[in-house]
């Protein structure tokens, strides 16, 4: 592993894109993944695989929408940084329930891998695939 300041500086970079990806979920701020995502980015999700930023945020937000309550702790992250690429690795915690209640409707718990690279704009995410690992609905 590398520890140089300019790979240090990418990884907090990186580490806060993670943290803009989900309180963009957690506020129901959709439209926001425009600046944690690039253009042509690809994933796979719950809700589907897609191809394209405007698709994968629709596939996000559908996910999303219906519930009032959102939260997406992000944790066990794993930075590599390779130049202007870099791969992630992280769990995320989907805690999805109503204005009504602080008992979550849904639990999830997935395992995303992840593909960042360096855009004039900074960092984005160019890959997103998340593996449900377990879920607990009521």
């Amino acid at each position: 592993m590398n520890y140089d300041l300019r790979t240090l500086t990418d990884r907090a970079e990186l580490h806060d894109l993670l943290m803009h990806l989900g309180q963009a979920l957690d506020e129901h701020r959709f439209e926001d993944l425009n600046n944690v995502l690039t253009l042509d980015a690809t994933g796979s999700t719950r809700n589907g695989t897609g191809s394209g930023r405007d698709v994968l945020i629709a596939q996000i937000e559908a996910g999303n929408k219906d519930y009032t309550r959102l939260l997406h702790p992000i944790s066990s992250v794993l930075i590599e940084v390779d130049g202007d690429t870099a791969t992630i690795r992280a769990t995320i915690t989907a805690l999805s329930g109503y204005a009504d209640s602080l008992v979550p409707a849904s639990r999830r718990n997935g395992l995303a891998r992840m593909r960042a690279v360096r855009t004039p704009d900074g960092w984005r995410i160019s890959e997103l695939n998340v593996e449900s690992v377990f879920v607990v609905a009521q």
